[in-house]
């Protein structure tokens, strides 16, 4: 009784492969070997005697893989090719071993029927199911003919008339326009313009500066005005007069004062070598009768604006009433220095102020404006006028 129970355990746990092997009416090979079921295995023995008897072959790979989950429907199949097989009459079992086993199927009997009516339920729908694939299949195969040609032609033709129909549809009014979107980024920064010469040459006109934002209405920038280097000029100014020197003052009670007025006319050109230019002043001084040129060379500065300002040196001549007798002249040399600044109120007009500072080498004439008795001296002065550019 005991060792039909530890075959009937051992047909169940070889559930797995007897549902993969393929199904036979004759035993199993005398020796199957089993790569899964090592030496030692506390089932071997079972395994091993049912193997023997052809009720398990293994897998087509040569394994038992006997930890696989068995159904109740498996049992059942395995039980019922015991029976059909005649398998287990040959694995030396008693009388009473196949009674116990024959008992065991019995109770099972029931199940088999019912496996044989879903078996037979299940290869009906199978072929009904394959009699419907191979419709489809041709129904598939047969689209580009026949019936199916002229469908997809009349699709066609229905698509293209809805399309011309939506290209007819007129377009409806003008909705309201929508409010002002936001200012876009600034374009990129322009490339510079090319390098102007100096304030006493031919001023260019300057890049305007970007800001990143353009402003609408904003007022353009004016262009720096191009100099004009050739220039003649009329001034007005005043002298000092040292002790024995004075000027009468113009008052009408003649009082000597210690400065004398002049007027005066210039002419030169400011950009005769880049900014260094030449030119020629004369002045008038009433009081002494004193006439006094020089010739100077200047330099201008250039600010990048209306505004110049100026220097410049030489050598002059000043001719005036003789100390001691009035009734005749006598002629003094001077080294002269200017400093000075003109502003541009149009391109051929500017107003100008200077001072000059003139170094007598000889006081011989009372038109240097230096003391009595002084052999040479320095005399300052300053003028303002207008200078017209050709």
């Amino acid at each position: 009784m005991r060792k039909s129970l530890i075959i009937a355990s051992t047909l169940a746990l070889s559930l797995g492969a007897a549902s993969a092997q393929t199904a036979t009416t004759t035993a199993a090979p005398a020796q199957v070997t089993l790569s899964d079921v090592p030496a030692g295995h506390w089932a071997k023995d079972a395994v091993d005697r049912i193997v023997r008897c052809g009720l398990i072959q293994g897998y087509p790979d040569g394994t038992y893989r006997g930890n696989q989950n068995l159904t109740r429907y498996e049992a059942a199949l395995i039980f019922y090719r015991a029976l059909q097989t005649g398998a287990l009459s040959n694995c030396g079992l008693s009388q009473q071993d196949m009674t116990t086993v024959a008992n065991g199927m019995q109770e099972v009997s029931t199940e088999l029927a019912a496996i044989a009516s879903r078996v037979t339920d299940l290869e009906k729908l199978t072929a009904e199911q394959q009699a419907r694939i191979d419709a489809l299949e041709a129904k598939i195969e047969s689209m580009g003919t026949g019936a199916a040609t002229a469908d997809t032609a009349a699709l066609n033709a229905r698509i293209d008339a809805l399309e011309a129909a939506i290209r007819n549809i007129p377009a409806g009014p003008q909705g309201p326009a929508g409010p002002a979107g936001p200012q876009g980024p600034a374009g990129p920064q322009g490339p510079a313009g090319p390098a102007g010469t100096s304030a006493s040459g031919t001023v260019t006109t300057q890049p305007t500066p970007t800001t990143g934002t353009v402003v609408i209405g904003e007022p353009t920038p004016t262009a720096t005005m191009a100099e004009r280097g050739l220039y003649v000029g009329v001034n007005g100014g005043v002298k000092g007069s040292g002790t024995g020197t004075q000027c009468l003052s113009v008052d009408g009670k003649k009082t000597p004062v210690g400065y004398c007025f002049s007027g005066g006319a210039v002419i030169g050109k400011s950009n005769v070598i880049g900014p260094v230019g030449v030119r020629v002043a004369g002045d008038y001084q009433p009081g002494w009768n004193a006439v006094s040129g020089d010739v100077s060379a200047t330099y201008d500065v250039s600010t990048g604006s209306n505004l110049t300002p100026y220097v410049g040196a030489g050598l002059g001549l000043t001719s005036s009433q003789k100390r001691g007798d009035t009734t005749k002249n006598e002629s003094d040399v001077y080294v002269n220095a200017v400093l000075g600044a003109d502003y541009r109120i149009t391109d051929s007009i500017s107003a100008y102020v200077e001072g000059n500072g003139k170094y007598y080498l000889s006081n011989n004439g009372y038109g240097t404006g230096l003391n009595a008795g002084d052999k040479s001296g320095l005399n300052f002065g300053a003028k303002a006028g207008v200078k017209f550019f050709f």
